[in-house]
Order: structure tokens, then sequence, then C-alpha cells
């Protein structure tokens, strides 16, 4: 995947990753499904993780300026919103923006929806959080710095970035996605998840600093990879597991605008 990812033109990529989002998005969710897919995430060891952060180094979320980065439909930040920040939307997708606006609507809550480019966030205000999930693990090479580097760009004086990405550990995962792209269904175009050692590493060269990377869902994976997609079983809410730090589904960086 490394020897690919080199001969990639990192332009040609972007644009690639613009068109593979904006088909994805071109689906919407029930709204019981997505109040499903919140109230799961308001359970998740991510969430939790997220939450004791912010509460140990801010007091509290209410009135906090947050932004998430590639922000999809935004499931962070409407979490963030019903705990009281005051938080902003940026995607390069109308599409995906189109979506949150509806969500927020439909929940009554409140934030600015951006329409823009990851790599030209040195253009927009300072918040006290940048914050993404899944969104820079769909860069090559010197993008992937860059991509951190984005975040600590919209960052003010101890600002904090927190930055959630696949784990390159997870197994479940890792045999869920070759078996999808095998029978050619994998369908969110290049995805090289990270492992600890160059999130850490990569977070450094973006100028982070206070840098802590933990581990979550592994039980998740497994429900989600083995039992759902390939027995057909119900997901059920997953309780963490001690193999979350080194093999869990996904890795969770915290790291402060030096």
């Amino acid at each position: 995947m490394t020897t690919l990812a080199a001969t990639v033109d990192p332009r040609a990529h972007q644009h690639q990753v613009v068109r593979t989002w904006d088909r994805l998005w071109t689906h919407q969710p029930s709204d019981a499904k997505d109040d499903e897919l919140l109230a799961r995430e308001r359970k998740s060891k991510r969430w939790r993780l997220i939450l004791e952060r912010l509460r140990r180094h801010f007091g509290a979320v209410e009135n906090l300026r947050t932004i998430e980065l590639g922000s999809g439909r935004g499931d962070l930040s409407a979490l963030l919103a019903q705990e009281g920040a005051c938080v902003a939307l940026l995607d390069s997708s109308e599409r995906a923006l189109f979506q949150a606006r509806q969500r927020f609507g439909r929940l009554g809550l409140q934030a600015e929806f951006l329409k823009g480019d990851l790599f030209k966030t040195s253009e927009l205000e300072r918040y006290d959080i940048a914050i993404s999930s899944g969104v820079i693990e769909h860069f090559t090479g010197h993008d992937r710095t860059r991509s951190l580097e984005a975040h600590r760009a919209v960052l003010g004086k101890k600002g904090l970035a927190i930055i959630s990405v696949p784990n390159a550990h997870c197994f479940p995962y890792r045999l869920w996605k070759a078996w999808l792209e095998l029978r050619g269904c994998w369908p969110y175009g290049f995805e090289k998840p990270y492992s600890r050692r160059e999130l850490s590493r990569r977070a450094h060269q973006a100028g982070l600093g206070g840098i802590e990377v933990h581990g979550c869902g592994f039980q998740q994976a497994v429900n989600d990879q083995f039992l759902s997609l390939m027995m057909h079983r119900p997901r059920k809410d997953c309780a963490d597991s001690v193999l979350d730090d080194r093999f869990g589904l996904s890795l969770i960086l915290f790291g402060w605008n030096a």
C-alpha cells in the first residue's frame, strides 16, 4: 500500500477523495437511524474520552468554540452542541453540509456551516478545539502531515486538537477492509490506517505538543466487522475491552497547539 501511495498525484488524489465522498453523501439515513447513530456514539469510549479530556482541561464544554474538519454530517459536533459548545462544521462536500444542516435543524441545534478546503484552514478564525474523525487517513505522503497541520492552524493559544483515525493494528478492521477490496466493494476510496507511532510522529511534525494517543473500540470492531457483516447478527452496545489500547478499532489523539 505504501508503494502505491507514493505513485499517486496529490492533486488528482484530492479530487478523487471529493468525488468519493460526494457519491457517498447521496445516501441519507432516516431520522430513526440518525438518532440511533448519535446514541451509539454518545455511549462510545471515544466520546467518553473526548468529554473527559475537555472537562479536565477547560473545566466545562459549554461555550467552547469548536470546529470539526471534514465534518460530514457532524456526528461529534452534534454531541458537542448538545453539551453547549459553539460549533462550526467544515467540509468540501455541499451534499454533506446539506445533510448536516437538516440534522442540526431537526435536533434544534445551532452551528456554523463552512464549505472549504482542509488545506486552507489558515484562512479561518481561531478555535478552542479542532476535531476530526475518519478524515486524515484518506491522504497520502506529506499530505498526511499537512492534514494534521490543518488542525493546528485553526487553534488559538492552548487550543486542543482531537483526531480520530482507524487503527492499523486492529485486525478485524484490516480483514474486513481487505475482504471488501478483494470483492471490489470497498466504498471509501484510498484509506491507509495509522499506527500509534505514525500518528504521534506526524503530530509532532505538525507542531502539536502534549500528545496523547488512546485506543478504543476493539469489541465494536469484532461486532461490526465479523458478527454484523458476516454473520448478520444485530449490533449491540459494546463494553470496553482490555484489547482497546493496542488493537482497538480507532486511535484518538489529543494534542495542544504548542
